[in-house]
């Protein structure tokens, strides 16, 4: 309440006591703020509001104000739909995204604290329009890991939502970065322990030939009951697409996705797929349901791809 007297431009704001943090920081609190114009807070604001908390500050508190942890949810939706009630699928997609943008933008998301609530997403999918029939939708988690570009760093990334663990593996998928010895991009991925509540995570290259080819076997960890990876020491040398940014994904245990503690809650829309899929049962095609499960039918579960997309 006090940031928010002092600092107009704050849209949102998170304090989270350092005594909950491993490992814990007693006596340290930090403040994450999501200004109204932007996701970040100046140096000079920064300065500006810490300064002014300094007449509310109790003896032996410190507080810092640490940068937006952005926490996004996608989803990838296979939406099915009568062709008889419509004559232009792509005016139909297009309606799905400006229903799931409307929706972004409600008091459930883009706030601390906020949540995604997969359910309602289903509701608003199909209540588009009436030629949509049904749909099956399923929801990744995404954290963006900012480059230390060409120096030795450590990174973590906490999502503050459960993993769903695949005891195969890949779970952990991320876009293509470069690292020293090799000759093209490399992912990171993961290799579940017996127990399914920890693995490690390891870099990887895919050759031509389609074959994976394992750089570094052990170069992080992942703790997938925390929602929490790790890497050790590299030096990452850039990402592919230029951007200094390595996207992140999981598959949450919960379809419903919560923005824990200083994590900011965003439904990423412009990076969520829709698939549009006629219903040969409902326009009529056929009744049977064989020609539906044969080339129709769409999973409920994510594929186990190397690479992030």
């Amino acid at each position: 309440a006090i940031i928010k007297a002092i600092y107009a431009d704050t849209e949102s704001v998170a304090v989270v006591g350092c005594e909950e943090m491993n490992p814990p920081e007693y006596g340290n609190v930090v403040i994450s703020i999501k200004p109204k114009n932007g996701y970040f807070v100046s140096d000079f604001n920064k300065t500006q509001i810490l300064s002014k908390l300094k007449q509310y500050s109790i003896s032996g508190i410190n507080q810092r104000i640490e940068d937006l942890k952005i926490l996004y949810v996608e989803i990838v939706s296979s939406v099915y739909y009568d062709n008889t009630k419509t004559s232009d699928v792509n005016n139909l997609h297009a309606k799905v995204e400006n229903s799931l943008n409307f929706y972004s933008d409600s008091v459930d998301m883009n706030k601390f604290g906020g949540r995604f609530k997969y359910s309602k997403v289903q509701q608003v999918i199909d209540n588009t329009d009436t030629a949509i029939t049904s749909n099956i939708t399923k929801v990744l988690i995404r954290r963006n890991l900012k480059l230390a570009t060409n120096q030795l760093a450590q990174y973590e990334l906490c999502y503050g939502n459960q993993f769903h663990v695949n005891a195969a593996g890949r779970n952990v998928k991320s876009t293509g970065f470069y690292i020293s010895n090799t000759n093209g991009p490399v992912y990171l991925t993961d290799i579940p322990n017996p127990d399914l509540k920890t693995g490690i995570i390891s870099m990887v290259e895919q050759l031509p030939s389609g074959d994976i080819n394992v750089v570094t076997k052990s170069a992080g960890t992942v703790d997938y009951l925390k929602g929490e990876i790790l890497l050790g020491t590299v030096n990452i040398l850039g990402s592919v697409d230029g951007s200094g940014i390595i996207e992140v994904q999981a598959i949450p245990e919960s379809n419903d996705v919560v923005g824990l503690k200083e994590l900011y809650l965003d439904f990423s829309v412009s990076k969520s797929k829709i698939n549009m899929v006629r219903d040969v049962i409902s326009s009529g095609d056929e009744i049977t349901g064989t020609t539906f499960i044969k080339d129709y039918y769409s999973s409920s579960y994510l594929n186990g791809q190397l690479i992030r997309e």
